[in-house]
């Protein structure tokens, strides 16, 4: 088996190690030491360099200038290779509301990448059901016209389609009779789900829903402020919920349009950084240029606004304004889509709002591992995990990858 050494680097793992060496055989690290190493196949020296786990961005929704809903094998692979050059190496891929038809599409082009790994591209983890059993009233980009509470006709439906790799499903919990849906889930998500994730997202709850919700089996917040209830001093929602209850994790898009940094910086302290997940959220033009996708875009003086050519349908656009995606731009219907960063300029942003690096990368790393319950493979730099490594500078800017053991 061919042995890979990263010497001379700054290594977090994601605490802070110190200055140190890995030892890489095959797929997975196989020491982290500070002492000399014996001689290796292949010698990367990370002098003047940080050596950090790859990334886990727990919900996106495109890279590379593809979307995830197209049902096309090849989208998913170049997504997956958009989202790995920047140094997330592990993704869940979201499915926003749509026909059964389209989401099972969907679902079966993620699982077959999932289930078959490119050398070239971030694992994925598994997909991510987001809008489907959403609320009405807080849809937000998601369709409506394809939301239903949540069903086991539908979801039996979605987790054949996935072959058993769909990892995340949200719902609105006041649309769950008795939290019949959310209940058998946890009771059976082990032996019969493959350890799924039940997220609480787009809800119009009380507070006493929610709360009652987590106690049921909800684990996990859906891109945590947006599309959800509360936010006033009276009338209490579930954001409270999530911001009270100790079992929950709580997702943050952190490209500072979704969530303003004042509010994520008080999620973080109110949360701690083994309770918040730092996420995307992102579409199809993650990973790309302003030049790039700006040849597909038509700038709108009056919105200051590019207008792209694709459209959700027909009558609803898609713009980029300000830095992110945006719908129906100038009319009443104009509202937030979605993000256009990568998780690792997320990182950075954490680090700009005070936050320690360490901690910004255990809210990217392990934090998102351990709600996802993959954290004895991925996201931590330990013996015995698999060997994804992303190696930076100062500033973050990624100066070699190492997939899977291997440098793309």
């Amino acid at each position: 088996m061919e042995t890979l050494a990263i010497t001379n680097g700054d290594i977090y793992t994601p605490t802070y190690y110190g200055h140190g060496n890995l030892v890489i055989q095959g797929d997975t690290i196989s020491a982290i030491t500070k002492e000399q190493l014996p001689p290796s196949d292949e010698v990367i020296d990370a002098s003047g360099c940080l050596v950090i786990p790859g990334l886990i961005d727990g919900l996106i929704h495109g890279g590379g200038g593809c979307d995830s809903m197209t049902g096309k094998v090849e989208d998913i692979e170049t997504i997956a290779r958009a989202h790995a050059s920047d140094g997330v190496t592990s993704l869940v891929v979201g499915i926003s509301s749509g026909s059964m038809e389209q989401i099972n599409a969907s679902l079966e082009a993620i699982a077959q990448v999932a289930d078959e790994p490119m050398s070239d591209g971030s694992g994925i983890i598994g997909s991510y059901v987001e809008g489907k059993f959403g609320s009405l009233a807080k849809n937000g980009a998601q369709n409506a016209k394809y939301i239903t509470p949540p069903n086991f006709e539908e979801f039996h439906a979605m987790w054949a389609a996935s072959d058993g790799t769909l990892k995340v499903i949200s719902v609105a919990p006041e649309n769950d009779e008795d939290f019949q849906f959310i209940k058998h889930l946890a009771e059976f998500g082990i032996d019969a789900y493959n350890n799924i994730v039940i997220a609480m997202g787009h809800t119009n709850a009380t507070y006493q829903q929610a709360m009652d919700a987590i106690d049921a089996g909800v684990t996990r917040a859906t891109h945590t402020y947006n599309g959800m209830s509360g936010m006033h001093h009276r009338d209490l929602g579930a954001l409270e919920a999530v911001l009270d209850h100790p079992n929950i994790h709580a997702e943050l898009i952190v490209d500072e349009h979704h969530v303003k940094p004042f509010w994520g910086k008080h999620l973080i302290e109110a949360k701690g950084v083994s309770g918040v997940g730092l996420i995307t959220d992102c579409t199809e033009h993650a990973g790309l240029s302003a030049e790039e996708w700006q040849k597909d875009a038509v700038y709108e003086a009056r919105h200051d606004a590019f207008r792209l050519k694709d459209m959700v349908d027909s009558d609803t656009h898609k713009y980029i304004k300000d830095g992110a995606m945006w719908l129906d731009v100038g009319k009443p219907t104009e509202r937030l889509a979605g993000a256009i960063i990568t998780l690792m300029d997320g990182v950075r942003n954490v680090v700009e709002w005070g936050f320690s690096l360490e901690d910004a990368l255990t809210m990217a790393t392990l934090t998102p591992a351990r709600n996802l319950g993959v954290e004895d493979r991925v996201g931590s730099i330990a013996p015995e995990k698999a060997a994804d490594i992303v190696i930076v500078d100062d500033s973050l800017n990624v100066q070699k990858v190492i997939l899977r053991g291997k440098v793309i």
